[in-house]
């Protein structure tokens, strides 16, 4: 069987000595793919890649399409196995690891160590190493592996990124899985601090948060659509312009109150007559009855198209 050599990433001067995965310093190379009966399913050509010791032990799957995928995988694997170290930075900072003053041969260990700790497996998976060429020939492969961002941090997914927190800061992961499901991904922060606040929650107190915040949700959706057809009807009104028929002048607000009642022609507005008084009665029996009136004229001189053409400034609003 033919199979295709793998090709050293160029690898520039100032990082001859480095991970690409994580930034460490290098000890070994990954071959993409590492069986090469698998290359047919590479989007670009075999690779070579310099690694750490660490990064180069994960297994990996044989299913692995790029190199970005590849990067993505490894990453994740990094994520996972220093879920605690990185959860430091998650429940402390720097200042209060000081404050704390931990003392005894584990504790002032922890207290010692523990934010360096962080801060290297920070950085680590927040590496994105060099970009990619071959003996100068930029790679042709787009990076397009789907991830969920986070705070920085790439994720191969929001289930892993869940996941993380889960393992990281203690919080109930079935709790921040329904607030996600309710908040959506791009309100993963609220849905977080929420979980947060609420550590180690009984079942039957899960379930309340979670129609608490299902039922706040519902509430702001409404008020929101409520704001959108202000706002939409404002616009619309902005826009309407009075109308004189034969000397009688129909007032913007009659014509508006036809438009939002989907009225199209004289038939419909005698249908919704009593209603037209009911909600100008505050305007006086004479001003309601002459803008009626006013209003009956235009939706008439509305049957003439060319009258429509030429004459009516609320043409493109009113449909019929």
């Amino acid at each position: 069987m033919k199979t295709t050599a793998h090709t050293l990433i160029d690898i520039p001067f100032e990082f001859r000595h480095t991970c690409w995965f994580c930034g460490e310093p290098s000890s070994a190379l990954v071959q993409l793919p590492r069986a090469s009966a698998n290359t047919q399913c590479l989007e670009h050509a075999p690779l070579t890649i310099p690694a750490c010791k660490e990064c180069h032990a994960i297994k990996l799957s044989k299913h692995l399409r790029s190199v970005w995928a590849l990067r993505a995988h490894i990453n994740q694997a990094l994520i996972t196995k220093y879920a605690k170290h990185l959860g430091i930075g998650e429940s402390w900072t720097e200042q209060e690891l000081i404050d704390c003053d931990f003392s005894g041969a584990i504790l002032g260990g922890f207290g010692d160590s523990a934010w360096k700790m962080y801060e290297i497996a920070k950085q680590r998976i927040s590496y994105q190493g060099w970009s990619i060429s071959l003996e100068g020939v930029p790679l042709d492969s787009i990076d397009d592996t789907v991830h969920f961002t986070f705070e920085g941090i790439d994720y191969t997914s929001i289930h892993h990124c869940i996941d993380y927190f889960a393992t990281a800061t203690d919080i109930d992961k079935e709790l921040l899985v329904e607030l996600v499901n309710i908040l959506s991904a791009e309100r993963f922060d609220y849905a977080l601090k929420i979980a947060k606040l609420n550590k180690r929650i009984s079942p039957y107190r899960r379930d309340q948060i979670v129609e608490e915040v299902r039922l706040q949700e519902a509430e702001q959706q409404e008020a929101l659509h409520i704001r959108e057809m202000d706002a939409l009807q404002n616009r619309t009104h902005s826009l309407v312009s009075e109308v004189t028929i034969s000397g009688v002048v129909v007032p913007v607000f009659a014509i508006q109150w036809a438009i939002e009642k989907g009225i199209k022609n004289l038939n419909d507005l005698r249908d919704l007559e009593d209603d037209y008084f009911d909600d100008f009665a505050h305007l006086g029996g004479a001003v309601a009855f002459q803008s009626y009136d006013g209003l009956q004229s235009y939706m008439t001189a509305r049957t003439d198209l060319t009258w429509v053409n030429s004459n009516d400034p609320n043409r493109d609003l009113c449909t019929g």
